[in-house]
């Protein structure tokens, strides 16, 4: 939203059958079991996932640069293929374009720039091949409303099925549906459980997760001169992509930066509910410097309950994964968010397109396809925007910077 060098493998996937989505959930309490800290920390709480970095996870880790160096494996420990090596000949796009296909995209949730980028770089690349969109579907986060979009859209009877699955246990029933019927299937991030690459599915094309933790913990070393006790607010829930996140983000600490310690860490359920475990971690270490969460809009709770706590923005330093607008906005203001790693949704959109069409025709596809993690501070601001989502920032946040 992982698991060779060091990450889990199939295990995760099973695991993500538990979730109520890609990305978020709806849920009490975090999962968290004592173990040792990590990152060069003293003794934290962990989630029940989490698994301390191995020595190739630390190798990796240790590399001086990591620009543009894809770091993640697939959900079955595939080795990543890079999306911008996915090509299409001149002969490959006018079979394409001759079979005058149909595609279908069924989202999780369609409300965040993530998923809006991702339906743009698909819609632009399916225009070039002359393949039409019957459908796009939004569950709003419920696996019975993507499991009833599935079922119509399987009436559709579309050649290319999109999709991110919201629970990738419940619905696989209907996948594997649209799989039997022929439908070539690319995910979004995470396969459905019990299906398989090049059987029932085409691929998995990904951001490359584990390295976005790293570039976040590159980034937060910077903000805080590579020295001081910081906190992570995780996702609880045990998927694959947040799990990445908070995996890399350890094990770059730990290689390359022995003087920052985790000393705390909060498990959360509900992304707009972080306030509440942000504030708690500021009560339980008053004298932070730093605080990683999993993605960006959870990152605004933690951003209000430092402001409540009086926390000043030049000695309490935020990073976080994913450039939304909000904390794009509050790093342009010199807020409490000082850097991220990105996800490059509009390229991941192309990169599933492409995989989709070559399927149809036989060409050659990949289990698994990472897009590179771009490091983001106020300083690149514009130009990482202009990479992340293809277009300029927003108006506030480039007036912010002036």
């Amino acid at each position: 939203m992982k698991k060779n060098n060091g990450i889990k493998k199939a295990g995760a996937l099973a695991a993500t059958a538990l979730l109520s989505v890609s990305l978020f959930g709806c849920g009490t309490q975090a999962n968290q079991t004592s173990g040792s800290g990590s990152g060069s920390s003293k003794n934290v709480a962990q989630p029940s996932w989490y698994q301390e970095p191995s020595a190739d996870q630390l190798k990796q880790a240790q590399q001086d640069t990591i620009t543009g160096v894809i770091l993640s494996s697939g959900p079955n420990g595939e080795k990543a293929f890079p999306a911008d090596k996915i090509k299409i000949t001149d002969q490959q796009l006018a079979k394409i374009k001759a079979g005058h296909y149909t595609a279908a995209i069924s989202l999780h949730y369609s409300g965040s720039d993530w998923s809006q980028k991702q339906i743009d770089g698909l819609k632009s690349e399916f225009e070039k091949m002359g393949i039409s969109i019957i459908a796009v579907t939004d569950a709003n986060f419920k696996n019975t409303q993507q499991a009833s979009d599935l079922e119509a859209i399987s009436a559709k009877k579309p050649n290319i099925l999109v999709s991110i699955p919201v629970d990738a246990k419940t619905e696989a029933s209907a996948y594997k549906k649209l799989s039997d019927a022929g439908v070539k299937i690319v995910f979004m991030d995470q396969p459905a459980v019990g299906m398989k690459a090049g059987k029932d599915y085409v691929s998995v094309v990904s951001a490359d997760n584990f390295g976005n933790g790293m570039v976040a913990a590159d980034e937060l070393a910077k903000a805080i001169n590579n020295k001081g006790n910081v906190a992570v607010l995780y996702y609880a829930s045990n998927f694959y992509v947040t799990n990445q996140r908070y995996e890399g983000f350890a094990a770059r600490l730990k290689a390359k930066y022995p003087d920052i310690h985790i000393v705390a860490t909060e498990g959360f359920q509900d992304q707009n509910q972080t306030q509440t475990q942000a504030s708690a971690l500021l009560t339980k270490q008053p004298n932070l410097q730093g605080l990683w969460v999993a993605w960006d809009t959870p990152t605004m709770g933690a951003v209000s309950a430092a402001r409540i706590a009086g926390k000043n923005p030049n000695d309490f330093k935020i990073v976080t994964e994913d450039l939304g607008h909000e904390v794009a906005l509050n790093m342009a203001q010199n807020g409490f968010v000082k850097g991220l790693g990105a996800q490059r949704p509009f390229d991941q959109g192309v990169a599933e397109a492409r995989e989709a069409a070559l399927a149809l025709i036989g060409g050659e596809t990949h289990p698994y396809v990472a897009v590179p993690s771009v490091a983001v501070n106020r300083s690149n601001l514009p130009q990482s925007y202009q990479t992340v989502y293809h277009a300029a920032p927003p108006a506030d946040v480039t007036n912010a910077l002036k």
